[in-house]
């Protein structure tokens, strides 16, 4: 005949054991749900950085562009020789030569300038219109006009002349050799800026090729 085996005192869990594990269980799921909360809000900040860092780079690439083809001319200002060329800590403006498409071909001022609004906030704008005539530098009646950045810092321009780097380039026979830009943390972005001397370069690399006449231009009768 089998006897019942009598339970150890010890079988099972008691009430602060009981209690131990719901708590340390609790704990498990608030530790689990926090980190899921982390790592989604750092997620989304590295895309966040990873959008504003390409918006960065292509604002860079695009204010390169534009500065290395400045036009280096200069206009008569009553017995001076001063340069289509103004600088200073927060802007610039100078001149550029368009083909014509999309737009009308000529001579282009453009205007890159940091604007603080009422929200603290800076924006960094272009304002681009023809400049039919060189007295007219410096002014501009109904620009085209294009918000390119936002940040709340501004963008600082600095200029490279003989004498060394300068925050203001205003009233000089000449561009100056370097323009160095830099928007919120981003470092400092050096373009060289086209000089006089280099004005026929850069009239070589804008005129078309001419196409070349066929030397072998036959009647359709003639003889061979």
């Amino acid at each position: 005949m089998m006897c019942a085996r009598r339970l150890s005192p010890r079988a099972g869990l008691t009430l602060a054991e009981l209690l131990i594990a719901l708590i340390i269980g609790g704990m498990t799921l608030v530790i689990t749900a926090q980190a899921s909360t982390s790592v989604r809000r750092w997620t989304a900040r590295l895309a966040e950085v990873e959008k504003d860092n390409t918006k960065a780079v292509g604002l860079y690439q695009f204010a390169e562009t534009i500065l290395s083809d400045a036009l280096p001319i200069t206009q008569k200002v009553e017995d001076q020789t001063l340069a289509l060329f103004e600088g200073s800590p927060h802007s610039v403006r100078f001149v550029r030569v368009e083909p014509g498409y999309p737009a009308r071909a000529g001579i282009y001022q453009y205007y890159l300038f940091g604007q603080k609004g009422e929200n603290g906030q800076w924006s960094l704008n272009l304002e681009r219109e023809l400049l039919s005539n060189p007295d007219q530098f410096g002014t501009m009646t109904a620009p085209a006009r294009l918000n390119l950045y936002s940040d709340d810092q501004a963008p600082v321009f600095v200029y490279m002349g003989a004498s060394g780097w300068q925050t203001q380039w205003r009233d000089k026979e000449t561009p100056p050799l370097l323009v160095s830009f830099a928007i919120a943390d981003w470092p400092s972005l050096s373009i060289a800026v086209p000089q006089p001397g280099q004005l026929i370069e850069l009239e070589k690399k804008n005129k078309k090729k001419k196409p070349r006449k066929s030397q072998n231009n036959r009647g359709r009768g003639a003889k061979s």
